[in-house]
C-alpha cells in the first residue's frame, strides 16, 4: 500500500532503543479500590476517547448523574486534567467528534433513538450550542476538522426526508430543524446546514465520502439487490459501480481519487483487502488477510496525509497492523513498555506528534494513554476502571474446538483465582447472534469469577469476524448454534474444568435465547439458567418486525431479512416450531430466571411475557424481573447492581 514519507520526528523516534512509561497507573489515587459487586459492575469510567486535531484535548463519552446518563468530558492532555464536562438528564450523548480544535459536536438521544438534535460544545464555554433540531437519527459521514463544515445524515425519522447535509463547523447561525418541508439552500450564511443531497431510491445503508470531503458512492439496496451508486462530483448523475456489492465491502477511500479500499472473500475462507480502481474496475493484488478470522468487521484505519498506515482489528485480542514497516519498531517499544497487554495506537494529532494508545488486556480493564514522541513519553490519562485492583482479576484462557459437522470455532474460559477444579460454571453466551466475545476484559465475566463461578463463553457459528465458513454461512442456523454451545460446554465436563451438577447457561438478547434453548433441548446438561432479553417465539418475533420495519431496510434482523432467511411461518410451520424454544418448554426441568426490560424497544418484553406464560402452564421452576425505564440493556448502576444481586442468588440458591 503506498504511503508517503512520515515525518521526520516519528521516524527518529523509532530508532531509540526505549520510550519512557513516565506516569502509567499514577492517576486516580484518591478513588478507593475494592473489587466489589458494585465496583465490578460499574460502566467504563470513559470510553470512546478521540484526541482533538492539534494534540492538546480528548473528549470522551462517561456516564454521568444519578441514572448514568452519557454524557462527554474533556481532558486537557497537557496535564491530565479536566477541562469540561457536562450530561444532560435523561439523555445521553450518541455520537462525539471533534469539528476544530476546541470544539465538539455531538448528538443527544433516548432508548436509542435520536430526541433531541445536534450539539457543539467548546472547551472554553459553559454552554453547548444547538446546531440542528430534529426527531431523527443523525450519522456523523465526515467529521473533517480541517474543514469549515462536515456531512451529517439524517435518517429514520417520523417526519424528516431523509438525506445528507453540511453541517457548519462554527458556533454562530440558524438553529435548524430539518423536517424536509423545504430545501436547505445550497448556500446559506445564516444557517448550520448547506447542500442538501436528498436519498436515492430504494433503501440507504450507507454513504462514503472521499478525501475531498465529496459524497462519491452510496450503498444502497434497489430494484431487488445491493449496488453501488457512484459519481466524482455533485454536477454528475449518480452510476451504478461495477462491483459487485453482495460480495465486497467498501472500506475507505486511497490518497487517489480512483482508489478505493475494499474487502471480500475473493475465493478464501476470510476477508482480505484490495485495492480497487474505480476508473477501470480492476481489484489489486492482496493487501492483508488472516487466515482466521475476519478482520474487515472489526477494522478501523489509522491514516497520515490521506494514506493509510495501519490497521487495528479482533482476533481473539484487538490487534494492529502497520503498513507502513518503518513503525513495526515502534510498537515493539510500546509493548516492551507496556507488557502483557494489547496497545492499540488509534488516533492521532494533525502533526503526527501527540497519539492515542488505548491498552488492555483480560484482566486489565483499558486504559487511555498518551503517547508524545517531542517528549519521548507515555502518560496515562485515565483508567476505564480505576476502581478495581486488578491483581485480584482472573485470567483468561483462548481455546479452540473442532464441532461435529467440522468446524473450527473459539471459546474462552475463566477460572476463578485460587480454586480447584471441577468448578462450578456458568456458559455465558453472547448475543447477536451476529457479534462475539474475545479475550479481552469482560466485566460480566469478572463479575462471576470474583464469586467463585469459572466461565466460559462460546464464539459459535454464527459469530462474526470467523470467515465464510464460520461467520456467513451459518448465520441463520440458531439450532446449530445451540447445538456448538452444547458440545463446548460437554468439553469443558470431559477436560475436569466444570463440575457437571453444578452448570448454569446464561445469555441476553440472542444469548437468553440460547440459554432457553439449552433448558429446553438439552434437559439433563444444566441446572439453571437465566434469560435475558430474550427471543423465543420465532413466528411472533417476524410479526412484530413487520410493524417495525416500515422503511423497508433489510437489515439482519428485519422482516424481510428474517423471511427470506428462516422462511413464512405459514409455510414452514415444523421449522419455527424447531427454532422456538417457547415450543418445547414441557420438556424444561430446571429452575428458570427471566430478566427483561419494560422499554425494550428491539425485542418486546412480550417475549418474556410469553415465557412466563409457559412456564406457569407446566409448572417450571421460575422467577422474573421486569425493569422500569430500561430498554434492551440494564444501563443504571443502582438497576444493574440490584439485577446482578438476584442473578448471585439465583445461582446461589440452585447451584449448591
Amino acid at each position: 500500500m503506498p504511503h508517503k514519507l512520515l515525518p521526520t520526528l516519528f521516524l527518529s523516534l523509532v530508532a531509540l532503543t526505549a520510550i519512557v512509561p513516565s506516569s502509567i497507573a499514577k492517576k486516580n489515587k484518591a478513588i478507593k479500590q475494592e473489587n466489589t459487586i458494585e465496583n465490578l459492575l460499574r460502566h467504563p469510567k470513559v470510553y470512546n476517547m478521540k484526541m482533538s486535531p492539534d494534540g492538546k484535548y480528548a473528549a470522551s463519552v462517561a456516564p454521568m448523574g444519578d441514572k448514568g446518563e452519557r454524557g462527554i468530558v474533556i481532558f486537557d492532555l497537557n496535564d491530565m486534567s479536566v477541562k469540561r464536562s457536562a450530561s444532560w438528564r435523561g439523555l445521553d450523548i450518541d455520537e462525539l467528534h471533534w469539528t476544530s480544535n476546541e470544539d465538539v459536536t455531538f448528538s443527544l438521544s433516548k432508548w436509542g433513538a435520536f430526541v433531541e438534535g445536534v450539539y457543539r460544545l467548546s472547551v472554553n464555554e459553559k454552554t453547548a450550542k444547538l446546531l440542528v433540531k430534529n426527531d431523527a437519527v443523525v450519522r456523523f459521514l465526515d467529521p473533517a476538522p480541517d474543514q469549515p463544515f462536515s456531512w451529517i445524515w439524517i435518517r429514520n425519522g417520523n417526519k424528516v426526508k431523509k438525506g445528507i447535509a453540511k453541517l457548519g463547523s462554527g458556533r454562530s447561525g440558524k438553529v435548524n430543524k430539518f423536517d424536509g418541508s423545504s430545501e436547505v439552500p445550497a448556500t446559506n450564511q445564516n444557517s448550520m446546514l448547506s447542500n442538501r443531497i436528498n436519498e436515492l431510491p430504494g433503501q440507504t445503508y450507507w454513504w462514503h465520502i472521499d478525501n475531498d470531503h465529496e459524497p462519491r458512492i452510496v450503498t444502497r439496496f434497489h430494484n431487488d439487490r445491493l449496488e453501488y451508486s457512484h459519481r466524482y462530483s455533485q454536477d454528475e448523475d449518480w452510476t451504478t459501480l461495477p462491483l459487485e456489492a453482495e460480495e465486497w465491502d467498501i472500506e475507505l477511500f486511497g490518497n487517489d481519487k480512483n482508489l478505493l479500499y475494499i474487502s471480500g472473500y475473493n475465493g478464501e475462507n476470510t476477508k482480505g483487502l484490495y485495492p480497487y480502481n474505480i476508473d477501470t474496475g480492476e481489484i489489486g493484488e492482496l493487501i492483508f488477510r488472516d487466515e482466521f478470522y475476519d478482520f474487515s468487521d472489526s477494522a478501523r484505519y489509522l491514516r497520515h496525509e490521506n494514506n493509510v498506515i495501519g490497521f487495528r482489528y479482533m482476533k481473539d485480542k484487538p490487534a494492529f497492523v502497520w503498513l507502513a514497516p518503518e513503525l513495526l519498531s515502534l510498537q515493539e517499544m510500546i509493548d516492551g513498555a507496556l507488557p502483557g497487554r494489547a496497545n492499540i495506537l488509534y488516533d492521532s494529532s494533525a502533526d503526527f506528534n501527540r497519539h492515542m494508545i488505548y491498552s488492555s488486556s483480560d484482566n486489565i480493564p483499558g486504559e487511555y494513554i498518551l503517547l508524545d514522541l517531542k517528549e519521548k513519553k507515555l502518560n496515562s490519562i485515565t483508567k476505564t476502571a480505576p476502581w478495581l485492583v486488578e491483581e485480584e482479576l482472573a485470567s483468561t484462557q483462548v481455546f479452540h474446538f473442532d464441532t461435529s459437522d467440522g468446524l473450527k470455532l473459539e471459546g474462552y474460559l475463566t477460572i476463578p483465582n485460587g480454586k480447584q477444579g471441577p468448578h462450578p460454571m456458568i456458559c455465558l453466551v453472547h448475543g447477536g447472534p451476529w457479534s462475539r466475545d474475545t479475550s479481552d476484559y469482560d466485566d460480566e465475566t469478572q463479575f462471576f469469577a470474583s464469586q467463585g463461578y469459572a466461565v466460559l463463553r462460546v464464539n459459535y457459528r454464527g459469530s462474526t469476524g470467523y470467515g465464510k465458513a464460520v461467520s456467513q454461512e451459518n448465520a441463520y442456523e440458531f439450532r446449530k448454534m445451540h447445538n456448538d454451545i452444547t458440545e463446548a460446554v460437554k468439553l469443558t465436563i470431559d477436560h475436569g474444568v466444570a463440575d457437571p451438577d453444578r452448570i448454569a447457561i446464561m445469555g441476553a438478547s440472542f444469548g437468553g435465547y440460547a440459554a432457553i434453548c439449552g433448558a429446553a433441548f438439552e434437559p439433563d446438561l444444566y441446572t439453571c439458567a437465566i434469560t435475558n432479553m430474550g427471543v423465543f417465539d420465532w413466528e411472533e418475533m417476524i410479526k412484530s418486525r413487520k410493524q417495525q420495519d416500515r422503511n423497508g431496510m433489510r437489515t439482519r434482523y428485519s422482516h424481510h431479512k428474517l423471511v427470506e432467511k428462516l422462511g413464512n411461518p405459514k409455510e414452514s410451520s415444523d421449522k419455527f416450531h424447531d427454532i422456538s424454544p417457547i415450543k418445547h418448554i414441557d420438556k424444561v426441568k430446571i429452575p428458570i430466571f427471566v430478566i427483561h426490560g419494560k422499554e425494550d424497544s428491539n425485542v418486546s418484553i412480550k417475549q418474556s411475557k410469553m415465557l412466563k406464560t409457559e412456564l406457569e402452564k407446566f409448572g417450571v421452576v421460575h422467577q422474573t424481573h421486569f425493569v422500569n425505564d430500561e430498554g434492551h440493556n440494564i444501563f443504571e448502576l443502582k438497576k444493574r447492581v440490584k439485577t446482578y444481586q438476584l442473578v448471585l442468588e439465583f445461582l446461589n440458591k440452585h447451584m449448591k
